[in-house]
């Protein structure tokens, strides 16, 4: 089923949600009847995700999960209390809606594209949990036309929002910052980062939207400390340990901390700070400046925007001290690489360019070529470097990133 959904044609120029409500109409509207929290951003969404989840699940509440894309297996996208949905559920669900087709043919509906069929996948899913309380639904594209964008959530989250599909959201951080305010909803609420450039907008969408801005300060994140096991910091009146290292990860925790403050104010909940606190100290997300080996330390990140990327260079910055730091990096060819190429030189020593097995995936040549680096070099044998360099007993510090589809190959490598 796997294999049939990933088939599914991947985009379409969408001019509005009728064909994703006339889909769940047909099903049942299995998306009604659920409180969610609607999670979208550039990057850090799915960190967001995750916070939300393990603080819901450790006050004891029954959570689903939706995530995109997936690092390791498919099965990673639609999750309940923290376990991923089965091959058999997959199989039960996707059969479910082909099942369908005939009454989409005579609604004049296509085939669902793969984003609707998933997400109508998690729909279904969900509404078969009898005991469900909460989903954390996480935005796939943009937000105004992202297929997620049918539900009425209990409050709207932006994680951050800077340049990424542009093709698709547009050039401009405001056009992409209008397409994710998409999201907001009347007499709602949205939580989100304060961003110089960007606030007059947000409060013009929440006046607009009659909803609720909830601005969280970068300068509430004090006193952030980090090694290569934890990181410490103060966010107002908290005092913070995260396993997840990044120093962005100190601002997605800010806004989980944020809107679960609003939720416990809408008398939605009363979730207390130890709660809040203990949920995020056992957060794990893979992928994200994750730890897979200690000396030498080795890194996988999948940063793979400029956004992402700067603040990597950011958190490698604040742990280096007088390591020798070495990049190794694959990326899709519709991304910025350039400029991505020449933020991580700024704190390489030296820098091995490498590919992924997907058809995305830019030529390691052509990524040398854009390189002025001076010590720089193909990677042929990424298995081979692997272990090499976990043979190793060296305060070396070895950094892969580029691409979440670099990271869904390299985890499994590191077991």
């Amino acid at each position: 089923m796997v294999d049939y959904i990933q088939t599914r044609k991947r985009t379409e120029k969408k001019v509005s949600l009728d064909r994703m409500k006339a889909f769940c109409s047909i099903c049942g509207n299995p998306q009604v009847g659920i409180k969610y929290i609607h999670v979208g951003g550039t990057n850090g969404k799915g960190s967001v995700v995750s916070f939300l989840k393990n603080i819901l699940l450790k006050q004891g509440f029954h959570v689903g999960a939706y995530i995109s894309p997936y690092v390791v297996c498919f099965n990673e996208r639609i999750s309940f209390d923290g376990k991923y949905i089965s091959d058999e559920e997959i199989l039960y669900f996707g059969n479910l809606i082909i099942s369908k087709q005939e009454d989409f043919n005579r609604a004049n509906l296509p085939q669902p594209t793969f984003f609707e069929f998933v997400t109508l996948m998690a729909f279904l899913y969900f509404k078969s949990k009898k005991d469900l309380d909460y989903v954390i639904l996480e935005v796939g594209l943009g937000g105004l036309l992202d297929c997620t964008n049918i539900i009425t959530p209990l409050v709207s989250v932006i994680s951050n929002v800077s340049y990424d599909h542009m093709n698709v959201l547009g050039d401009t951080l405001e056009e992409i910052a209008s397409n994710k305010l998409g999201i907001v909803k009347e007499n709602n609420y949205l939580v989100t980062l304060d961003n110089k450039e960007l606030n007059k907008l947000f409060i013009e969408k929440c006046k607009e939207k009659n909803a609720k801005l909830i601005l969280v300060k970068k300068e509430d994140i004090k006193n952030v400390s980090i090694n290569d096991n934890l990181m410490t910091f103060t966010y107002k009146d908290y005092y913070v340990k995260s396993k997840l290292l990044g120093l962005y990860q100190t601002e997605n925790i800010a806004i989980s901390i944020e809107t679960i403050e609003l939720l416990n104010r809408l008398k939605e909940f009363t979730i207390s700070k130890e709660t809040i606190l203990s949920g995020i100290s056992e957060t794990f997300w893979p992928g994200r400046f994750q730890v897979v080996n200690q000396r030498p330390l080795i890194v996988i990140d999948g940063a793979h925007n400029i956004d992402g990327i700067t603040r990597l260079c950011e958190t490698i910055k604040k742990i280096k001290e007088d390591r020798k730091v070495t990049i190794i990096f694959a990326v899709s060819k519709d991304k910025e690489k350039e400029v991505m190429i020449k933020k991580l030189s700024e704190i390489a020593d030296s820098f091995y360019f490498s590919s992924f097995n997907y058809k995305r995936s830019d030529d390691p040549q052509l990524l040398m070529n854009l390189a002025t680096f001076t010590n720089k070099m193909i990677l042929d044998d990424l298995d081979e470097f692997i272990n090499k360099i976990r043979s190793l007993n060296s305060d070396e510090i070895y950094v892969f990133c580029g691409s979440l589809y670099f990271v869904s190959e390299l985890l499994p490598k590191f077991k």
